[in-house]
């Protein structure tokens, strides 16, 4: 017999009506989070470690080999089910992680270089000797066709901002703000001596190996105005097609005097060797089953990040889902209202990013799978420190680095998530609906990275990510010191980490147990 009821039940903070309850009662572990079935900052702090000993963490390298093996090894070991990888072939460009492929000799002295640029070229073991000409942005040379670029990086702009520069490189307005009082003023220029988070993207964000690719450069010097410790091992970001123009990345010191020689036409010898060879990229598809796991009943919430990067936080993402993946292996199938679907990307730092290998994603070649998803929780950069530069020297301010939690714009899940952040003392978090304006009145950050749920199509086209439109959640760390494969272990917050994936698996509870009528985004994004 089905007996028809209606009574109020409270789960994390939230009030569901529960009609026709022929359903037995929620499992206590998605009403109040067990702190038994939780990782600890320690455990974290392992699995950190084995990322750690794999830097930099590119797709198809050997170390991304072993770190996507203890990835699939540790989810398997909490119960995940049908791991596919859904691989294909692609050209990966590699050199030494170190000097020992790459030099430079300007005006016959040895010159300190930070790091190379990323699918660059090669010029083999002699190098290439070539005459120095400085790019000036105001008024650009000619030609530098066969010649040796220099570029320095733009500095950043004056009032009035354009929309651009407000939305990426600016604290924008949000829901809610942990820690107020540390944040910098909103839609304003920072300044790297408080942190230079927005300064270390600005300068990334420029795209500065177009210029040699697009002139027919014999090579190419990118000199950014940063010291050098947050210059070495700076990673090209976007990650370009390759071009025949080796380019090297010097810090601001070592570039005056490549600066100066380019401005008196002296010559230079560049030296970057790099191989080029055939890899396997793949996308790592898993399963924490539901009740209704393999029949048309089963409702599934994708647990997405990406897997590849520089750094100790670039990306480890997928720690933040196997800790979540963990917690829910506790709880019987049968009590488990919805299936987890793990979803580890691999093209975030190969050329092209996402949008190159479209046609080979998993839900491309399976579109049927989408309509089983009715959720998503993205994870990208956790446990991040913030830091500083003052007279040429690095410096931590004390604080963690400032990160975001994204939502779709529903109240319920505004409200779920600003419960949450209070509850596990996630520090320097904004809550943010890039769908509404903020307490202000003005623009909410922008929701970067591969969690866009599909809020608008970016050119990547709709495999996993795009073009859902399904209720979640977002987290994202702003990366800071984080783009080099510098930044190690030591760098690195295991209490943060907590913090932020007990965040993220209680409102994965919410994603588990909620009506979705109730939470369906009140209007896709204009």
């Amino acid at each position: 017999m089905i007996y028809k009821t209606c009574l109020p039940i409270f789960f994390t903070g939230f009030v569901i009506s529960a009609c026709a309850s022929h359903e037995p009662p929620f499992h206590p572990g998605l009403s109040q989070l067990n702190p038994a079935y939780l990782v600890t900052a320690d455990e974290g702090y392992e699995w950190a470690r084995v990322k750690d000993d794999n830097l930099p963490t590119f797709t198809g390298s050997p170390e991304w080999r072993n770190y996507m093996a203890f990835l699939e090894k540790k989810f398997l070991e909490y119960g995940v089910v049908d791991v596919t990888r859904n691989s294909w072939p692609f050209e990966r460009w590699d050199t030494s992680d170190d000097a020992t492929d790459w030099s430079l000799v300007s005006d016959g002295e040895s010159v300190r270089v930070a790091n190379y640029g990323a699918y660059s070229g090669s010029t083999g073991p002699e190098g290439i000797s070539a005459e120095l000409i400085y790019y000036d942005h105001d008024n650009p040379p000619e030609s530098i066709a066969g010649k040796i670029v220099v570029i320095p990086t733009k500095p950043h702009p004056k009032p009035p901002y354009s929309e651009d520069y407000i939305k990426n490189f600016t604290f924008n307005d949000y829901e809610y703000r942990a820690d107020d009082e540390t944040f910098q003023p909103l839609f304003q220029y920072i300044d790297p001596a408080d942190t230079f988070t927005f300064d270390i993207w600005w300068q990334l964000a420029q795209g500065l190996d177009k210029i040699p690719a697009k002139g027919g450069a014999a090579g190419a010097v990118i000199v950014y105005d940063m010291a050098y410790d947050r210059t070495g091992g700076l990673y090209t970001f976007p990650v370009p097609t390759l071009y025949e123009s080796p380019t090297l990345i010097l810090d601001r010191e070592a570039g005056a005097k490549v600066i100066a020689d380019a401005k008196a036409s002296k010559m230079a010898n560049l030296r970057l060797e790099a191989t080029l060879v055939q890899a396997e990229a793949y996308q790592l598809i898993a399963y924490l089953p539901g009740k209704d796991y393999g029949t048309p009943q089963d409702e599934q919430i994708v647990l997405v990040t990406h897997t590849d990067g520089p750094s100790i936080t670039q990306d480890n993402g997928a720690l933040g889902l196997l800790a979540i993946v963990k917690y829910f292996s506790n709880i019987p199938q049968a009590q488990r209202p919805r299936t987890l679907t793990v979803y580890l990307d691999c093209r975030h730092y190969i050329p092209g990013m996402e949008a190159e290998f479209k046609q080979q994603t998993w839900l491309t070649r399976h579109p049927e799978a989408k309509e089983l998803i009715v959720g998503m929780i993205q994870i990208e950069h956790l446990g991040e420190m913030d830091y500083r530069e003052v007279d040429g020297r690095i410096e931590a301010t004390g604080l963690t680095e400032q990160s975001y939690l994204w939502t779709r714009n529903n109240q319920l899940l505004i409200d779920e998530a600003i419960k949450a952040v209070k509850k596990h003392g996630w520090s320097r978090v904004q809550v943010s609906v890039p769908e509404r304006p903020g307490i202000n009145g003005s623009l909410q950050q922008v929701w970067w990275g591969v969690g866009t749920l599909g809020l608008r199509d970016s050119g990547y086209g709709c495999d996993i990510w795009h073009c859902l439109d399904v209720p979640g959640y977002g987290l994202g760390g702003f990366l800071g010191h984080y783009w080099t494969s510098h930044a190690r272990i030591d760098r690195w917050n295991k209490d943060l980490f907590l913090a932020q994936v007990a965040t993220m698996t209680q409102l994965t509870a919410v994603l588990m147990t909620a009506d979705l009528e109730e939470i369906k985004p009140l209007r896709p994004i204009d």
